[in-house]
């Protein structure tokens, strides 16, 4: 019989290459307080009738992974395509484990991963830790605040909270099922996602933050972050994971990780080093902080939450010809708004002119889109000849990714080049803002944090998925934009 190799030695050296990778101001994939899966999809459509969603359709599972040997608590949050939370819960993970979360099941049939710690399941019935070459005590634990909480019962969600989540996420009146184009006619009903039309595609992001004890408490809530990693949610860079979009009905399948935001008690600070990229001491140089944290926004925007932020500007490619079918864009973009309610509801309908929240629709800079010949075109958005305004005036273009997160594909509406071929700059900073209670980052106060995937598909068989590549960060005061001589 082979014994397996011992996990200790196997185990740290690869944990000390990932840390050595890590780059706080640029976003990697390396261990992180907090995880973003920056959109999902999910069919909670019924199709036989009998009341439940069948889970055919469109959807999305994702993972968090603990990266140490030390147990984890993450603190999951729900948040619609108009960045209203719907849902929060604490998931348990032993050391060096993996939870899987299918979204169809969370939205259709109302379950939640069932963990459970030590103290309820000092059995580890549910929650093992390591087999019998690897059982080691010290990777199991408990957490303040858990008691009676851990195992959630299989269909925990019932009645109004998947009534609740449901409705929001598709773009339905909450907590009512009017269908939100039809509340757009009338101006009645209270929203709190822009899915529209409404149907059966729950849409949103889900954030993830490593936690100190079990809370039912937001981002934003008093004690929820307290500076130096001491609330609710704490600063250490544990957690890592990856997600996948499927699409059964048009072959589509894509996955990458998630986004592993990073938390330095330096951020909020004044300044930040730089590092020389040979590593060199010397030659060290220091910028200045824009004040920007990933939780910025969250009364009171203090960066207590000491997250690093997402990258302003991008680059990618789109492929539109030959064997490939199209590309597309999974966009999550910050709205500045200050948040001190969670529990939000707007007038129900296309957001903008008085729908939705009162930054929709966000503007962009600039987007920007090349041939392979550097011919260039712009597109998206509207400039008044002296800046670009935040939300378009009413009856003007339309910008391309007017909400926090969405799927975009090239060729439909805004968003199409009149090239096959070629890649694209984004600058998603929102520019000069037109609502109150934003928070103001940056010399000039027009900064927006963002994220940006890209999704090329091919012969109706073959995809695949990628992080775009970030050209500027939050951290840096800079807002650039490409100049385009005239025909």
């Amino acid at each position: 019989m082979r014994l397996p190799r011992p996990l200790g030695c196997s185990l740290a050296l690869v944990l000390a290459a990932t840390a050595a990778a890590a780059n706080v101001g640029s976003i990697d994939s390396a261990p992180a307080a907090t995880l973003l899966l920056p959109y999902f999809e999910v069919d909670i459509g019924d199709a036989d009738g009998d009341g439940f969603g069948d889970c055919n359709g469109v959807n999305t599972l994702f993972s968090v992974n603990n990266a140490s040997a030390a147990p984890a608590l993450a603190h999951f949050t729900l948040w619609s395509d108009w960045s209203v939370a719907t849902l929060d819960f604490d998931v348990f993970l032993t050391g060096y484990d993996v939870v899987t979360v299918n979204l169809c099941e969370v939205f259709t049939w109302g379950n939640l991963p069932i963990t459970a710690d030590e103290q309820t399941d000092p059995g580890d019935t549910i929650s093992p830790h390591g087999g019998i070459f690897t059982d080691n005590p010290s990777w199991d634990g408990s957490f303040p605040g858990c008691q009676n909480i851990f195992p959630f019962e299989e269909g925990i969600l019932q009645g109004f909270y998947l009534d609740r989540i449901q409705n929001a996420h598709a773009g339905y009146e909450v907590p009512g099922l009017d269908g939100c184009m039809g509340q757009q006619l009338n101006g009645a009903g209270q929203c709190s996602g822009g899915s529209c039309p409404a149907g059966t595609i729950a849409r949103g992001y889900v954030t993830v933050d490593n936690a100190s004890q079990c809370s039912l408490l937001f981002a934003g809530e008093p004690g929820y972050f307290v500076d130096g990693g001491n609330g609710i949610a704490n600063d250490i860079n544990q957690l890592w994971g990856d997600w996948f979009l499927i699409d059964p009905a048009n072959d589509f399948a894509t996955g990458e990780p998630l986004v592993h935001i990073e938390a330095d008690p330096n951020l909020n600070r004044t300044t930040l080093p730089l590092i020389d990229p040979s590593g060199a001491t010397s030659g060290m140089t220091t910028a200045s902080t824009t004040g920007y944290t990933f939780y910025g926004r969250y009364a009171p925007a203090d960066g207590a939450d000491n997250r690093e932020p997402l990258g302003t500007t991008w680059a990618t490619r789109y492929l539109n010809g030959g064997a490939f079918d199209s590309s597309s864009l999974t966009v999550w973009r910050d709205s500045t708004q200050q948040v001190v309610a969670h529990v939000r509801t707007y007038p129900c309908g296309i957001a903008g002119g008085g729908i939705g929240p009162e930054w929709a629709p966000m503007n962009e800079t600039q987007v920007v889109c090349f041939n392979e010949a550097e011919d260039a075109v712009e597109l998206c958005g509207f400039d008044d000849g002296d800046n670009t305004v935040s939300p378009p005036l009413p009856g003007v273009d339309p910008t391309c990714f007017p909400i926090e997160t969405g799927r975009y594909q090239f060729g439909v509406g805004d968003l199409d080049p009149p090239f096959d071929f070629g890649w694209c700059y984004l600058n998603l900073n929102p520019g000069i803002d037109g609502f109150v209670d934003d928070v103001d980052f940056g010399s000039n106060g027009t900064l927006g944090q963002s994220h940006v995937t890209v999704q090329h598909s091919a012969l109706g068989r073959f995809s695949v998925g990628h992080e775009a590549i970030e050209l500027t960060n939050a951290l840096e005061d800079v807002d650039p934009t490409i100049t385009i001589a005239p025909p």
